[in-house]
């Protein structure tokens, strides 16, 4: 028996109509899910910088560095700390156009908030909010080292504030989702603090037994706030983190107890030659004692202040030598599978191609 469809005409035209337009809106979004720069290049946006500050949970007011895709810019270009020109607009009008993914950086030992320009400038072209505070008292200009306990479990609370003021005070709150969280990358002792805020629980006792053993570069420090805190488990992780990027990561001594609570997907980096976060007895215990889904690179002919500018600032530094891979050498690799892993951790597809790289001088693990 055939059966006569009851539906009028228009019913059914408008229903057609609808199923085409979700069929189209479905492959739109797909292609919103793509990467639309190849992430060994600079991106498609233009790129502002502002220097700004904000207070913190402890009252501190901290500067800070904050790279934007852009649609107006000066005509100025940037000049960090006055003196070293970068690539990026001195100031501008934020591109609120969509909404924008978030990483925050923290600096080295000793850093400054522009150390790694390089990768800030490139993942804003990409379309991500940068923003790198600095951590009052382990500066270049201010660092005291009475107060190495207090910045031990201070950094990440730094970055989490960092990250507050972004979504609540700042000029560009209107282009990000504070739900959508951030990714951290860290420098150092900003990879220590990039791998804290993601989850690493900080075992005073189980650091201890550690330095007893093997000593340390922060041991006396963690002790000294034991004494007066007490022994136990300290954690600073921020919920919000959803990825790491630690590079050449120092105080192995100091995360020993708590590296396997991380639970967000790490990418380390360590430098075949460094000498001041080796390989061999810093970055891959780290990288061993990371459970969560992770990688790392070893570049080969990398020192310890390759991962940086630190060649254009003070052009002393034994990385900046003939027998050190150049840093813009460097400076190339991170920024594509920086760039990659992230699109990985945002779901985005294009990214399979650059992360491992193919490059011979990345031994990945």
């Amino acid at each position: 028996m055939v059966m006569i469809s009851k539906i009028p005409l228009d019913l059914q035209r408008e229903k057609v109509l609808l199923f085409l337009f979700l069929a189209c809106a479905s492959e739109i979004e797909e292609e919103k899910k793509m990467l639309i720069a190849d992430p060994s290049q600079k991106g498609a946006s233009i790129v502002a910088a502002d220097e700004e500050s904000f207070i913190s949970r402890h009252g501190l007011e901290h500067t800070l560095y904050m790279w934007y895709p852009a649609m107006e810019i000066s005509d100025e270009v940037i000049r960090y700390g006055g003196f070293l020109e970068g690539g990026a607009s001195d100031g501008g009008t934020a591109d609120c156009s969509e909404k924008r993914p978030v990483v925050l950086f923290s600096h080295g030992n000793m850093g400054i908030t522009f150390q790694s320009y390089f990768l800030m400038e490139h993942l804003a072209s990409h379309g991500y909010i940068v923003v790198s505070p600095e951590h009052l008292g382990n500066t270049f200009s201010d660092n005291d080292e009475s107060r190495k306990p207090e910045l031990i479990f201070r950094r990440p609370e730094d970055i989490s504030d960092a990250f507050d003021w972004l979504s609540t005070e700042s000029d560009v709150q209107e282009c990000i989702d504070p739900d959508a969280g951030f990714a951290v990358i860290g420098h150092s002792f900003g990879g220590y603090t990039a791998l804290a805020i993601s989850g690493a629980v900080i075992d005073t006792e189980a650091t201890a037994a550690r330095c007893a053993e093997y000593g340390g570069w922060l041991c006396d420090d963690v002790a000294e706030w034991a004494a007066e805190h007490g022994d136990g488990i300290y954690e600073r992780r921020d919920p919000r983190v959803w990825a790491g990027v630690p590079m050449t990561p120092a105080a192995y001594e100091t995360l020993i107890g708590g590296l396997a609570e991380i639970e967000v997907p790490q990418l380390i980096w360590g430098g075949a030659k460094d000498d001041l976060t080796p390989v061999d007895t810093v970055v891959r215990p780290i990288f061993a004692g990371v459970e969560a889904s992770k990688s790392m690179g070893t570049i080969e002919g990398a020192g310890h202040y390759s991962f940086t500018n630190a060649c254009e600032i003070v052009a002393t530094y034994p990385d900046c030598e003939d027998d050190y891979l150049a840093p813009e050498e460097v400076h190339g690799i991170l920024n594509e599978a920086v760039t990659a892993f992230l699109a990985r951790e945002r779901g985005l597809s294009g990214w399979e191609s650059h992360l491992p790289s193919n490059d011979g001088r990345v031994l990945w693990e």
